[in-house]
């Protein structure tokens, strides 16, 4: 990406126009930076940087001001009296062509099934929008946009036997739910979630594997409870996200709105949590640490988001989204990968843009990805 291309953009986020395609890219430009620069500006330097190549862009200073300040500082950038080195982003041209442009894997997509209280699974996917099933205190229906809705009649009461249903998305899914108390939340791939057809009780309680993003529906009657392995989550009205996949080393909760309350159920520790704030639990009990909302929330706005990430880290997500297994082979680099990408692209997109790293290469034999230093 040239200077000019870089210059087009920052005027275009300067007034709010970047689709999803040049918001990656600049992001990914903008973290490079980061990771390469090693000099520390101060804000006097800043200043002074901002003020000499304003006058030699081709945009008002009150657009480029905010993200130009915020990516200076962040990317501590010292060559800013020389536009071409500054604007230039380490391209591909060295790129090692390994990975066989010929192989296509596909990214994943809505992909869910629904097993019942009796037992019955329901293959959302080839399923048609609409109806699917009229039980005794609730209804179910497939929405246009590939989404599950649930909606309890009035007759609905306590005097009711309490049904559960599940969602689990395959590796390769995903699927957005809506709850009958009105509580939508979204599923990544290879999770599950355990809920009621009819909230009737003094709390509404579901259960999760994997991760999913939430937004609770306010009840201060009836508080929200999230069970996800050994940890509680009570909430009564908010936004936040849990990945609590099994393979990986934390259970992560991260706050966007509102206030929730941590537990561990294995020895009663309990946190509450703020917004912008993340939780981490693990063995050695809980700790919480400011969030990164970003990268927190990019798989649910369509997006993988590699900050200072190892490879090991960034496979696994790669696995569950494209069904695929993952080899190494030899020694593997310790090197962290920058870089935002739409999860829409096929894999050798994805691949490419990480192997620009010296250190790591692949090699795709169907479904399985080999990594070799």
């Amino acid at each position: 990406m040239n200077k000019e291309k870089v210059i087009e953009l920052l005027k275009k986020y300067g007034q709010g126009t970047l689709d999803n395609e040049e918001k990656a890219l600049l992001e990914t430009w903008y973290l490079r930076q980061a990771a390469n620069s090693k000099q520390r500006l101060s804000p006097e330097m800043l200043e002074k940087s901002f003020e000499s190549i304003k006058s030699r862009l081709p945009v008002k200073s009150a657009d480029i001001r905010p993200v130009w300040s915020r990516l200076l500082a962040a990317a501590s950038i010292f060559i800013v009296f020389s536009l071409s080195a500054y604007f230039l982003l380490q391209t591909s041209k060295n790129f090692q062509q390994t990975v066989n442009p010929k192989t296509t894997i596909l990214p994943g997509g809505n992909n869910a099934t629904l097993t019942l209280a009796d037992g019955k699974q329901i293959i959302l996917t080839g399923a048609k929008n609409g109806r699917i099933l009229t039980g005794t205190n609730m209804v179910i229906n497939k929405t246009a946009d590939g989404s599950l809705l649930y909606r309890s009649k009035e007759t609905a009461g306590q005097d009711m036997p309490t049904e559960y249903n599940i969602l689990s998305t395959p590796r390769g899914g995903q699927y957005h739910l809506t709850l009958a108390d009105g509580t939508n939340l979204w599923l990544n791939s290879a999770s599950s979630i355990k809920y009621p057809v009819a909230f009737t009780g003094t709390y509404r309680e579901v259960e999760i594997t994997g991760e999913a993003y939430f937004e609770v529906a306010h009840d201060s009657k009836r508080p929200f409870k999230v069970m996800s392995g050994t940890q509680v989550i009570q909430v009564l009205g908010t936004h936040f996200n849990i990945n609590a996949y099994n393979d990986e080393l934390s259970v992560k909760t991260t706050l966007l709105e509102g206030s929730v309350k941590v537990t561990q159920q294995a020895n009663g520790e309990t946190i509450l949590l703020k917004p912008g704030q993340q939780s981490l639990l693990s063995a050695a009990g809980i700790k919480i640490e400011s969030a990164n909302i970003e990268e927190s929330m990019a798989w649910k706005n369509g997006y993988f988001r590699f900050n200072n990430e190892k490879i090991e880290t960034i496979m696994r997500q790669l696995s569950r989204w494209y069904n695929i297994d993952v080899e190494y082979r030899g020694d593997i680099t310790d090197e962290r990968f920058y870089g935002t990408i739409s999860r829409y692209k096929n894999i050798n997109e994805v691949l490419e843009i990480i192997q620009q790293t010296k250190g790591v290469h692949f090699k795709i034999e169907g479904r399985r990805i080999i990594i070799t230093g």
